[in-house]
């Protein structure tokens, strides 16, 4: 109710994004089709965009021991592959990327392409993180994965041709949570994320449960009603009274003045979670910590995916990858 109607205010490229989106695979923002079929019609649908875009000196799936059993993890390594850097006696730094999907859609196909592009335009390696996803795993498990990968990295990333010390986190949506999260889980739980250089943050969720962009946006075209949030943090969180106040979850209630890297905040114009990207800016700005806050207008939630048709998605990307580049910077 007293919503705007975003169809009339989306661009040419989102419009033509949306058509080829009802010619593929089912609904995967229907959360009232269960998350079992959802996580088909989303894999099935995402086959399409992840085509095309750069190719990598070497793609490895491996798995990193966790807290809670073997954790998928991809290496991308867009220049040259390990054993090469190996015998030049090099390492890259990594970006550790946890993707989007409400933590219950979503694994290491579904968001190729973005790391691949991701990998192409940093030279840095990425680490794709397939972590447990929910129901099955409630939180912080996704957290404790996303963060687990960080600290074997930090510890043995040179096996791997990694700088350990030039670590960042990168997701979008949900994946934006865990990267955020992750960072202060180190940081509170672990006892150091001073490896952490940078976060590069897509239109993720940090704390608020009620703002004028959840009020304005959100409809069933992308999946984003009021509804649909609620579904994916019954999904995902064990108790809705207690956790959604959680450090890991409310992040505003948390920390964010000490040892904070430099972040880039991406926003989609059309989104319910815009104002969480605008808070955080604004936090960060007060708190001194240096960022990079950009709104991509007249497109949805999810648009970095669509970088074969999109041009605000590579640009996101292209963006964010010349901000990871100066993260060194005080």
């Amino acid at each position: 109710m007293n919503k705007i109607d975003v169809l009339s205010k989306i661009n040419e490229g989102m419009r033509a994004v949306l058509a080829k989106e009802d010619e593929l695979a089912g609904n995967a923002n229907d959360t009232s089709a269960g998350f079992e079929q959802m996580r088909l019609n989303y894999t099935a649908g995402r086959a399409y965009w992840v085509e095309g875009g750069p190719e990598m000196a070497e793609k490895v799936d491996c798995k990193v021991e966790g807290p809670h059993g073997d954790i998928p993890v991809r290496l991308y390594y867009p220049v040259k592959d390990r054993a090469s850097l190996a015998s030049d006696g090099e390492t890259l730094p990594a970006i550790v990327y946890a993707h989007g999907g409400g933590f219950v859609l979503g694994n290491l196909d579904t968001h190729d392409r973005i790391c691949r592009v991701l990998a192409s335009k940093t030279g840095a390696a990425v680490a794709a993180v397939d972590y447990r996803l929910s129901p099955e795993a409630k939180f912080p498990v996704a957290v404790e994965e996303v963060a687990c990968v960080a600290k074997h990295l930090h510890e043995h990333g040179a096996e791997e041709g990694i700088d350990g010390d030039d670590l960042s986190f990168a997701g979008d949506s949900g994946g934006a949570v865990l990267s955020m999260a992750s960072n202060l889980w180190l940081r509170d739980e672990e006892g150091d994320n001073s490896f952490v250089k940078s976060l590069l943050l897509y239109y993720g969720f940090y704390g608020l449960e009620d703002s004028m962009s959840q009020r304005l946006y959100g409809w069933d075209i992308d999946g984003m009603r009021k509804e649909d949030l609620i579904y994916y943090n019954e999904c995902w969180l064990n108790d809705l009274a207690t956790e959604t106040k959680a450090p890991y979850v409310d992040m505003f209630h948390n920390d964010l003045t000490t040892s904070m890297p430099v972040c880039y905040i991406a926003a989609a114009g059309l989104d319910p979670l815009r104002d969480d990207s605008e808070l955080l800016h604004r936090v960060l700005d007060t708190n001194g910590v240096r960022n990079q806050h950009e709104v991509f207008e007249g497109v949805l939630h999810a648009f970095v995916h669509y970088s074969r048709m999109l041009d605000e998605a590579a640009e996101c990307i292209e963006h964010s990858a010349e901000f990871w580049k100066t993260r060194h910077q005080a």
